[in-house]
């Protein structure tokens, strides 16, 4: 999906400008048999050279809140801007494109719903607002559209009496959130049928950036991690990914993209985020099984698109019939914990290939020498362990076991602002359980997910005295843990321990 700088011009001049355009430089991708790949294009390479700008004379240039389907329409279908003309009209009675080619059909590029309200204003490159106790993702903010003047007059005069039409060239015309003095480093053109084109500008090959793909996430069927990726999430407007046979996939926010743009997710069957309790969209990436990611393209605004090479083949979802089931609880001993699982995948051979601990992977080293048994060393202590067993061809299975560390809120006091555990057969201190938090609440504050995750270490100093001064990240900024109260009530939570509840007192 290449940018291009476009002019309308005669048409020789015009073909020569766009051949000028077309080519790239300094691809090459060093692929791995592990569904991972490198990049290592030379940082800054650029697809095309500089050429003419639009005129001003003939071009008004505006910033416009964009529905997906719109937005994807023009790159998955490579839509090109038509001749200027000076006595352009909007075609009220024109149908509509979009519509016909199914891009606004539910899970294709509709509004993207989620639980979570305040989130979205996170999210700079999304048009987006709340509904009642959810929030909607529209689509594309602020994206950058040239207009032919006479044809933005004639559809501002249409929306001023009141008139109608069958495509969105009234609604798009509506959704004009200010105009621009000068043209824009990259640009969509709106035509008078309502279509918006593919987006012109300037690509920059992204350099040194690791690509790989798992099967397993709580976000998903599949998430790519690509890491190294240099992409400023406020100028993120969207994404695409290509594979080797030609197809494209757009990516719209909180679906598939997030506020860290090198992780990136999609589902091609039914799939809810349970953290969240959001289904996830998977119908314009149901026949994504079995290719293999090419490229990832970042739609970035006001700036140079960023491609990343890639080489991830997208394995077939297993068999809903296909798991692993295992105990999902064991008590903690120093000389190492053994855990039983059953494999049911048919004749298809999975074997163990990743431990989850704390939502990243473990280095732990597992003992699979036993049939149907983990054993778990002693430095794995207590928590909440994902194992996941992989197939060369089918998605993965899982199971997840919590290590329990036989303690009980008896074993810890607190005193002095300081916690601190007796000493136990199992040898484990204070600070195993501070690294361990999984939630936290301080007054009628409540700290979840990474925040949670953090909160023991960031609160406590290893030893398990209370750090008054103590800081976490806010909506705005850091925010003091302990702030403005003579006491606070805190409660701790920590997967295979006791929930612990104490005071702590401000001096």
């Amino acid at each position: 999906m290449r940018k291009q700088l476009y002019r309308v011009l005669p048409a020789l001049v015009a073909a020569a400008l766009l051949a000028a355009c077309g080519g790239k430089t300094g691809e090459t991708t060093a692929a791995s048999a592990d569904s991972s790949a490198a990049s290592s294009a030379a940082a800054g390479t650029e697809a095309a050279a500089e050429v003419p700008a639009l005129s001003s004379d003939e071009y008004v240039f505006v910033k416009m809140n964009v529905p997906y389907a719109d937005y994807y329409y023009g790159e998955l279908k490579d839509v090109q801007p038509e001749a200027y003309a000076k006595d352009a009209k909007a075609q009220l009675d024109k149908a509509d494109a979009v519509e016909a080619a199914g891009f606004r059909k539910e899970g294709e590029y509709d509004a993207v719903t989620s639980p979570t309200v305040g989130k979205y204003k996170k999210y700079k490159g999304a048009f987006a607002e709340e509904q009642g106790e959810t929030s909607v993702y529209n689509g594309v903010a602020d994206v950058n559209v040239a207009i032919a003047k006479p044809l933005y007059e004639d559809a501002k005069k249409a929306i001023e009496e009141k008139k109608e039409a069958k495509n969105p060239i009234l609604t798009l015309v509506g959704n004009v959130t200010g105009e621009e003095s000068a043209q824009p480093a990259e640009y969509k053109v709106l035509n008078s049928d309502g279509t918006l084109s593919k987006t012109f500008g300037k690509v920059t090959k992204a350099a040194d950036v690791k690509a790989s793909i798992t099967t397993t996430s709580n976000y998903g069927n599949y998430e790519l991690d690509l890491k190294g990726v240099d992409v400023d999430p406020d100028t993120l407007q969207g994404a695409v990914l290509e594979t080797s046979d030609g197809a494209k996939y757009g990516l719209k926010h909180l679906d598939n993209l997030w506020l860290k743009p090198e992780e990136i997710a999609f589902s091609a069957a039914a799939f809810e985020d349970k953290a969240h309790k959001a289904a996830k969209q998977y119908e314009r990436f149901a026949d994504i099984g079995g290719k293999t990611i090419k490229k990832v393209t970042y739609l970035v605004k006001d700036g140079d698109d960023v491609e990343v090479d890639t080489d991830l083949f997208v394995k077939n979802l297993a068999p809903a019939d296909y798991k692993v089931t295992g105990d999902e609880k064991v008590t903690y001993t120093a000389d190492g914990s053994k855990i039983n699982y059953t494999l049911s995948t048919g004749s298809d051979e999975y074997k163990l290939s990743r431990v989850i601990y704390r939502r990243a992977d473990s280095d732990v080293k597992v003992d699979t020498a036993t049939a149907g048994v983990l054993t778990l060393p002693k430095e794995a202590k207590p928590g909440t362990y994902q194992f996941v067993f992989s197939n060369d061809k089918l998605s993965d299975v899982s199971f997840s076991c919590t290590v329990d560390s036989g303690l009980t809120a008896d074993d810890f006091s607190f005193a002095d602002n300081k916690l601190t555990l007796k000493e136990n057969a199992q040898g484990l201190t204070v600070a195993d359980y501070l690294n361990t938090t999984s939630a936290a609440k301080v007054g009628e504050t409540e700290y979840k997910g990474g925040r949670a995750r953090k909160f023991g270490t960031t609160a406590f100093n290893e030893d398990g005295s209370v750090k008054l001064d103590a800081t976490t990240a806010g909506d705005n900024g850091d925010v003091k843990i302990f702030d403005g109260a003579s006491s606070y009530p805190v409660t701790l939570s920590a997967d295979g321990y006791p929930e612990l509840s104490f005071t702590v007192e401000a001096k």
